[in-house]
């Protein structure tokens, strides 16, 4: 299911699978083969080659063709990489099961078998609230909906991925720790201070000082806005 819909009359519409794989088998790289997080960058920059300016891409980290994501990274890991498909430009997708963190897979031979959704995992984060709070935050701000993307300098690339989505009214500042481990850190962006960040349903209470310096579990994640003046 496709988390929102969009304008096709304004933007060029980029399913294409093979063009969106590459920042999927990103995922791959740096949480399972400890590739740096420049990498999303990188294959971010690539994949935008491929399209004119303005083109809407799908932004996926879980599908039917290999092992489910909570199964790959962790339940944590899992929600770390949704929560980049879900900051991104782009439609993300949530896939059969994704929101309760199903590990059923659906691969060949049963891609085209009825596989029922198992809606009580053991051990997981309320994903539906927070994938729900996600969502409503993206409908509710265009700054989200545009393809302006500013990847932000910070204290340790190797394992942060740290971005900024914006437009005329608004400014996201998105955080993410893709590695097991605390880290303690700070991100490079203008009015710093300005900045105070989104409670997201599901998810633990984020500090309300202390921004642009954060501190962050193992694969955790935060986002922060401002209000442009």
């Amino acid at each position: 299911m496709l988390a929102e819909a969009s304008k096709p009359e304004l933007l060029n519409v980029a399913f294409d699978m093979d063009y969106s794989w590459p920042l999927h088998g990103t995922l791959n790289d740096v949480l399972l083969r400890g590739a740096p997080a420049t990498a999303f960058k990188a294959s971010w920059d690539d994949s935008r080659k491929q399209f004119p300016q303005g083109s809407l891409h799908l932004r996926f980290s879980d599908n039917h063709d290999e092992a489910r994501a909570v199964a790959r990274f962790s339940a944590k890991g899992a929600l770390a990489a949704s929560a980049l498909m879900f900051t991104l430009d782009g439609v993300p997708l949530l896939y059969n099961g994704m929101e309760v963190g199903d590990a059923t897979e659906s691969g060949d031979p049963a891609l085209f078998e009825k596989v029922p959704v198992f809606w009580r995992p053991k051990d997981r984060p309320p994903l539906r609230q927070i994938y729900q709070s996600l969502i409503r935050l993206r409908k509710a701000y265009p700054a989200f909906c545009n393809d302006r993307v500013v990847w932000l300098r910070n204290s340790d690339e190797n394992n942060l991925v740290t971005l900024m989505r914006l437009d005329s009214k608004d400014e996201f500042v998105t955080v993410i720790n893709f590695s097991n481990r605390p880290i303690t850190g700070w991100v490079e962006v203008m009015h710093d201070r300005e900045f105070k960040p989104v409670r997201i349903a599901g998810m633990p209470e984020p500090p309300t000082d202390g921004f642009p310096l954060f501190r962050l579990g193992g694969f955790d994640w935060r986002i922060y806005h401002r209000t442009v003046k």
